[in-house]
């Protein structure tokens, strides 16, 4: 009898499906989705994918994000759409293309939301939000526009923005971020955690791009052995971690450290003992908690 593959590239998309009904096989399952897909069975594919995603994307979580994000937006399924990448983003570094073909789906995701809120937004309102404006919704709606204008145009007032005390501190991290991306060379004002500091955003690493970071992601994923859910909150506590504090250095603990941090603040949200911590671990991962909760909810 033909082999899946064999039976999949002669379009017998029915019968592999037949044959997969009962398999936990990550490549079974793909080509089950894939299936689905040939045949325009979409929710059979969505469903799929949300009962055996975690089994699937460890063989194949590119080739799965692709499929998911295309089937997602080609029924408007927007709230899952940026749920689905959510729980993408936190997974361990996978590789460049995967970062940055998350980078550009996110953008895609809000144009196809959001069609008429591609025009430009007026210079005048730009300013006024950057310099003034405390409406945490108009915050979000400009600072995740501005890669859309050059940035010469609004520099000025983005270096005010960077030292606002009357912001979310998140919005002045991803204003932050924004211009290390732009590799902008010159010394700039920050209002970070600890008071205003003076960097130089060309010289600051990218936040979720150093080799620090994939370590840590990497260790938290060992340590929580297969426990996806404990996983998924580490990691995303590690998330929220980083945007609270950069561009402090926060891995001068080192990543073993760090890692055993996240997941006993991870246990603790739920609800797991953790007897084996050792005190160095426990005051680290307190320090780690009282940032994080200290940061404000953002509110839209």
């Amino acid at each position: 009898m033909d082999n899946l593959d064999s039976l999949f590239n002669k379009k017998e998309y029915d019968l592999v499906i037949k044959l997969t009904e009962l398999s936990n096989d990550p490549k079974d399952l793909f080509l089950r989705i894939s299936s689905y897909i040939a045949l325009g069975k979409t929710d059979a594919a969505l469903d799929t994918i949300e009962k055996y995603q975690t089994l699937i994307e460890t063989k194949f979580p590119f080739q799965l994000m692709k499929l998911h994000f295309e089937l997602l937006l080609s029924k408007q399924l927007f709230d899952e759409a940026n749920l689905a990448l959510k729980h993408y983003e936190n997974l361990p570094y996978i590789s460049q293309e995967v970062e940055e073909f998350m980078r550009d789906m996110k953008q895609r995701i809000i144009d196809e939301s959001h069609p008429k809120g591609t025009k430009t937004v007026n210079l005048d309102e730009i300013y006024d939000v950057l310099e003034i404006s405390t409406d945490q919704s108009k915050i979000s709606q400009v600072i995740f526009s501005l890669k859309n204008y050059n940035l010469n145009i609004y520099i000025d007032s983005l270096k005010i923005f960077l030292t606002r005390e009357d912001v979310h501190p998140n919005f002045r991290t991803y204003a932050l971020i924004l211009l290390v991306d732009n590799k902008y060379d010159e010394n700039i004002k920050f209002l970070s955690l600890n008071g205003v500091v003076e960097v130089n955003p060309a010289k600051l690493f990218p936040p979720f791009m150093s080799k620090q970071f994939n370590e840590v992601c990497k260790l938290i994923t060992i340590k929580a052995e297969q426990n996806i859910t404990l996983t998924e909150t580490a990691l995303h506590l590690f998330n929220c971690f980083i945007i609270d504090t950069y561009p402090t250095n926060i891995y001068q603990d080192g990543t073993e450290e760090l890692a055993k941090a996240f997941i006993h603040i991870a246990k603790s949200y739920l609800n797991i003992g953790d007897s084996s911590i050792d005190e160095n671990t426990k005051k680290l991962a307190n320090n780690i908690k009282y940032i994080i909760e200290s940061t404000p909810d953002i509110k839209l």
